[in-house]
């Protein structure tokens, strides 16, 4: 039971905050409209003002520790009223938050498919390379890695295209396809995510067929005031520097927010190989908002500047005493020595510059009773593979044109939710010209556009109890691909010439490749007594081939492999049942999440002898092609949270994660899914101190952690082009406080401190694709088990120094609320 007092004047909101038990006043409360990126908070006397909101119907959340989050429908106008109060957690039975990311705004209690969501304060707590890395002990998330810049996330098993990653809404298309292309988002930039663990192609389309991970940025500013931080982090494993600077202001309806970070990491240690050869990296990201709020509605413009340089192992050693090995003597030098394992500046044969440049304009309008969103944007990725530190040999750049127009409105008497619009991306890619000699061009795929449009409906109906939501889409996708001819490939007299040319070779041929499909799902969601509920979901998905699965022809530098695609093949189709229950009690919560699909014509690519009677290597490296066959996963995660609410200085946080695979009628060393995640389990017990009323610390905690990763014997084995992996258990650590001055309240700074792998154990995980990297004195040797193998990160402490600007007075929930006094 809640009771909230609101009253607004033309486009301003206020409203008083108080205590359903005791009628007291709520100090510090958050008030929160994630579709707006609004939010205000409550003073000492419970009281809160938004200067300026757009008329019409949003999602409202109401938060402040101790208190169970508020979620509710709240309709903006000129005699906008509503009174009800905030329940204690030990008296209330309900804790959701609204989830934006599903097309329809809802709660995460009633949405039809599991989410899960990644708050600000975990982000805060704990150390981390990239946002991927974050994310990725979340109940059915994985990460795939071939260094620690080039990580890409999997759900339920699935990975690389058929996961959308978005940033504030825009899709990131950034080299998706490939193994070594992390995700080029800046970890510093991100605010909290929402996971969806399943198709979500309805409101996304094709690259959402194993889910979505919506990144946001934070808030805006509260209205009138300037907000903004001072971040710095070091990390010792690899000597991780990291830096972020963040202002902003909101000022009657026009609101700007400014961010700038670095971040750079010599090389990392392990205790089997020592400092790992060819991991280290540093980025740098710039990133503004503008916003404008006013009673139509509002607009928002994001640009981010945005670069990436990287090193990706090759695992070259010496075969007689396993040191790492230079491909090519340096200065003189064989052998890289403490001063290059040492060195932040990564220019060496291997790594790769990556750079984007991101715009995103978000619009949206009150049209009648609904609203009309328009969204386009531009971005542009440059890729360079790097040859001896200067000359890049694998050079190209895809530029992208997203779009989106979304028109969504509620019956106001049905209270039914219609979501419909078209949306897509024009995306083209060009080569860049051959290197001058004696360096060799690498062109790993054509010059190609591809045009991506798709229109959908998605109806849902909240009754008390139920809710049901469902949906139809229909995308096409049209690549067409120029041909490529060289002269004298592959020697250091390669270049690009035409058809006619005598002597010339076939590198790509023309193509024009259509794909057409329909996707659908139909759910619900039934709130059961005593907290409990259930989820149900059928679902229909439908994926394209990617750029590299149909037209690879090259060795792909990053993944130390020769890649070949295939133009014939077809279109994915899955169909996938989610099934989930839950209860979200005082005490305990909890979630249990089932899924199992089929996907016809499933992509992958599998290590092939290159000639009849040969081996599976070509131009010294291993050699790959793109098949399709039938794929089924199945499998089951979920979490189970002890908060007794009687006893708030405990909270006990335990997920799993467990994935099968398999292709039917296979033979045993072929029957199942490359890169399926070993099951896991995470168990996180933190203690949570006493705050005194005159005390310099606030809200200072001490956890404790585990991640138990059992043995994946179910790989793909034919020709090793799968291992199995070894079980493993790494152990963590951390702690937490607030510096606060007790006479004003305000947070001076917050300091974080974590240990990874506490015990320092050596270990390879199973999606730690480095492991396959090796050579003996330049010479490619296959991996047939994990001793040979590039190992994970060892232990690692980092620190982190939060100092807030504006004023932050304590409000109870850590540091999640920066805001001017």
């Amino acid at each position: 039971m809640f009771l909230f007092s609101l009253g607004l004047s033309a486009q301003r909101l206020n409203g008083k905050v108080v205590d359903s038990t005791n009628g007291q006043p709520i100090s510090g409360a958050l008030i929160y409209f994630p579709q707006l990126k609004l939010d205000a908070t409550t003073d000492e006397n419970g009281h809160f003002n938004i200067e300026s909101i757009p008329y019409g119907t949003y999602e409202m959340e109401v938060q402040i520790l101790g208190y169970a989050t508020l979620t509710k429908q709240i309709n903006i106008n000129d005699s906008t009223t509503c009174n009800c109060k905030m329940c204690s957690m030990p008296g209330c039975d309900m804790n959701e938050v609204v989830i934006t990311a599903l097309g329809n705004v809802t709660s995460s209690q009633r949405s039809p498919v599991p989410v899960s969501l990644v708050t600000h304060d975990m982000l805060l707590q704990n150390s981390y390379s990239t946002i991927i890395d974050a994310i990725s002990t979340q109940p059915g998330v994985n990460m795939t890695t071939e260094g620690v810049g080039t990580t890409k996330p999997q759900i339920n098993g699935l990975g690389f295209d058929r996961v959308l990653t978005l940033m504030d809404g825009e899709r990131q298309e950034d080299f998706q396809w490939g193994d070594d292309h992390g995700v080029l988002i800046d970890p510093y930039a991100v605010y909290d995510a929402e996971i969806i663990r399943g198709p979500a192609s309805l409101q996304y389309g094709a690259s959402a067929e194993a889910g979505v991970i919506s990144f946001k940025t934070q808030p805006f500013a509260e209205d009138g005031t300037t907000q903004g931080s001072v971040l710095t982090e070091y990390q010792t494993n690899n000597g991780y520097i990291g830096t972020s600077e963040d202002i902003g202001e909101n000022h009657n309806g026009f609101a700007w927010d400014l961010c700038a970070s670095n971040e750079e990491a010599h090389d990392y240690w392990d205790p089997k190989d020592g400092y790992v050869w060819g991991t280290a990296w540093q980025q740098d990201n710039g990133r503004l908002t503008l916003g404008l709020i006013k009673s139509w509605g509002y607009s928002r413009i994001f640009v981010s500047l945005l670069e990436r340089r990287i090193q990706v192992p090759d695992g070259n050693r010496d075969s007689a005493t396993g040191r790492f090995e230079y491909n090519a003597p340096q200065n003189g030098q064989l052998y890289p020595g403490n001063s290059n394992f040492l060195a932040y500046n990564p220019t060496i044969a291997g790594d790769k510059i990556l750079a984007e440049i991101q715009t995103w304009w978000q619009n949206s309008f009150n049209i009648g009773k609904g609203k009309l969103g328009l969204d386009v944007g531009f971005t542009q990725s440059i890729h360079h593979d790097i040859d001896t530190g200067t000359v890049g040999s694998g050079n190209f750049e895809v530029k992208d044109i997203p779009y989106s127009l979304k028109y969504q409105i509620i019956g106001e008497n049905s209270g039914l939710k219609l979501t419909t619009g078209i949306n897509g991306t024009y995306e083209f890619e060009n080569n860049y010209a051959e290197p001058p000699a004696p360096y060799i061009g690498d062109f790993e795929i054509p010059n190609y556009t591809d045009f991506q449009a798709g229109g959908y409906a998605i109806l849902e109906e909240d009754y008390k109890y139920l809710t049901v939501s469902g949906g139809l889409r229909y995308d096409l996708n049209n690549f067409i691909g120029r041909s490529m001819y060289l002269l004298n490939a592959s020697t250091p007299e390669q270049e690009v010439v035409s058809a006619s040319t005598p002597g010339a070779t076939l590198q790509f041929s023309s193509f024009n490749n259509t794909y057409t499909g329909p996707s659908g799902s139909i759910g619900a969601s039934y709130q059961l007594p005593e907290n409990n509920y259930l989820k149900l979901n059928v679902s229909k998905s439908f994926r394209a081939p990617s750029i590299d699965e149909l037209t690879s022809n090259g060795v792909n530098i990053g993944v130390n492999a020769f890649q070949l695609g295939n133009l014939n093949l077809k279109a994915e189709e899955g169909y996938q049942v989610d099934f989930a229950y839950g209860n979200n009690g005082k005490d305990v919560s909890f979630e249990a999440d089932g899924f199992y699909n089929v996907i016809n014509n499933f992509i992958f690519p599998v290590r092939v002898q290159a000639k009849l009677g040969g081996d599976s290597m070509v131009d010294g490296v291993p050699f790959y092609q793109y098949i399709a066959n039938k794929a089924i996963l199945t499998g089951f995660s979920g979490y189970f949270n002890i908060h007794p609410s009687d006893t708030h200085w405990l909270e006990i946080d335990n997920n799993f994660t467990y994935v099968y695979s398999y292709f039917p009628n296979q033979t045993d060393s072929t029957r199942h899914i490359p890169w399926t995640p070993a099951p896991r389990l995470t168990t996180e017990i933190k203690f949570k101190l006493t705050d005194w009323k005159k005390s310099i610390l606030r809200s200072t905690y001490i956890e404790f952690g585990t991640a138990k990763y059992w043995a994946q014997n179910n790989i793909y084995s034919a020709l090793y082009s799968e291992i199995p992996s070894l079980a493993y258990t790494v152990y963590n650590a951390g702690i937490g406080t607030n510096f606060v001055n007790p006479v004003t309240g305000r947070v001076i700074c917050s300091l974080y401190i974590n240990c990874t792998n506490l015990f320092n154990i050596g270990y390879a995980d199973h999606l730690n694709l480095a492991q396959y990297f090796l050579a003996y004195n330049g010479s490619p040797v296959t991996v047939t088990q994990q001793s040979q193998s590039i190992y994970n990160m060892g232990r690692n402490v980092g620190f982190k120094l939060l100092f807030p600007i504006g004023g932050h007075k304590m409000t109870g929930n850590g540091t999640e609320n920066i805001k001017s006094e």
